[in-house]
């Protein structure tokens, strides 16, 4: 028997197509060598290759064997805190007070629980399909999913037919495109590029500085806040030497240095007015700012002081109860004890994402899944620290707690890229995209 039809047989006994692929390439590289070893003693090519086939064994057994080693994976423990978060994401919706009500499912449902179950069930078809969708495809589309999301960006700035607080959004009926959409997109475009052997410094540097400035047209520092802390991130665990990171890091501390400086030389000279540093100086002396920017910071220091370990606590108004500010509403809807079991189970979402990077060894895969913790983490942290008065507050939501078209579907997206990324960690390693395509 060659070595061809060998591996025909090896492979007819393995379910998956992915696991296929790998095998054949793993077994077929192994075969020969041993192939070579044998013809250097002086084997003709064709017994070399009986050879090499007779010192595998029996391709029927190998095979079966290896089909339950490659079987694709599901993240169960993932899986199972997905949808457990789910379900709590109902709460704040449920402890709201609203005013509005839904008739499209033929009853009278109150309008946001009706829109979240939509989010809901959205997000968990993205999150699944994502999931069974081979994630190593997106590695040849760097520039494409940079492309489309510096395009759609551009297409929000010039088309916008709506405005919020500034930011412009494109309104279709109830949906609301926003600069959001495009961080993703992003996402999946850096992690390629990082990635990408033939990718420059410099070319790095070109298309980040075009981004940035593609943001700038767009009113939305949270969103700039995100994709500043993705770039810098997947950048400090990409493919450049540790001489090269030193040197870009210092030059953006440098230039993040001199516009501090700036802006409060600006500000001591007169020449920006009050209004433009009200924010920084609510969160820096709310008591002295109560009645206007640091309204919300003693509004929030009161609901924790007091808060209950179980039921409602302080009866306070809380703006954005269910978006930016879901976390101070859980607390004084259901106490200090459901706060803690969501940050327990946020916590856990984000080690275990650690714990499947380190189980990658695949490199685009690797760096998808940590970028996914820093779009994560970064949400998750910061909206709880702001609650609690350590950080100023921004238009951010809490994964999977805050009502939203974007914020479920954004971090069912996160989630999906994990999954698929863990129910392939045990094979493809090295095998050429163009022969996965052409599965």
């Amino acid at each position: 028997m060659n070595i061809n039809q060998y591996l025909q047989s090896v492979v007819a006994h393995i379910r998956s197509k992915e696991a296929k692929v790998y095998v054949e390439a793993e077994l077929a590289k192994h075969m020969k060598h041993s192939k070579m070893a044998w013809m250097t003693k002086g084997y003709t090519e064709t017994d070399a290759e009986d050879k090499a086939a007779s010192e595998m064994g029996s391709p029927i057994e190998l095979g079966k064997s290896l089909n339950k080693v490659h079987k694709p994976k599901i993240d169960w423990l993932l899986l199972s805190l997905f949808i457990g978060i789910l379900f709590l994401s109902f709460l704040p919706i449920l402890a709201l007070n609203q005013p509005q009500y839904d008739y499209r499912f033929g009853h009278m449902i109150p309008l946001f629980l009706s829109n979240h179950i939509l989010h809901i069930i959205l997000g968990f078809v993205v999150a699944i399909g994502l999931m069974y969708f081979d994630y190593r495809k997106f590695a040849q589309w760097g520039y494409i999913f940079y492309g489309i999301a510096s395009l759609f960006i551009i297409f929000l700035y010039v088309f916008h037919n709506t405005q919020i607080n500034g930011e412009v959004m494109f309104e279709i009926g109830s949906l609301k495109l926003q600069v959001w959409m495009a961080i993703p997109l992003y996402f999946i475009a850096w992690s390629a590029l990082f990635t990408k052997e033939t990718f420059a410094l410099w070319q790095g540097i070109v298309l980040v500085s075009l981004s940035f400035l593609l943001f700038s047209y767009i009113a939305n520092l949270s969103a700039l806040f995100i994709y500043s802390v993705l770039v810098g991130v997947l950048f400090m665990y990409s493919k450049f030497s540790r001489k090269q990171k030193v040197i870009v890091v210092g030059a953006v501390a440098t230039l993040i240095i001199s516009y501090i400086i700036f802006m409060w030389l600006s500000y001591q000279n007169g020449i920006i007015e009050n209004y433009q540093i009200a924010r920084l100086l609510g969160y820096l002396n709310p008591l002295a700012y109560a009645e206007n920017a640091g309204y919300m910071y003693v509004l929030l220091s009161d609901l924790l002081q007091g808060a209950k370990w179980f039921g409602s606590g302080a009866s306070l108004t809380i703006p954005e109860a269910h978006t930016d500010l879901v976390f101070g509403h859980l607390i004084q809807s259901y106490g200090l004890a459901l706060a803690l079991g969501i940050v327990i189970i946020l916590s856990l979402f984000v080690i275990r994402f650690i714990r499947i990077s380190l189980m990658t060894k695949h490199s685009f895969g690797r760096l998808l899944i940590i970028g996914c913790i820093a779009i994560f983490s970064t949400q998750f942290i910061y909206t709880v620290a702001m609650t609690l008065g350590v950080v100023p507050i921004v238009s951010l939501s809490l994964p999977f707690l805050s009502y939203g078209f974007m914020p479920t579907v954004l971090n069912s997206f996160l989630l999906g890229l994990v999954l698929s990324v863990y129910r392939r960690k045990n094979f493809i390693q090295d095998v050429s995209f163009s022969k996965l395509n052409a599965n």
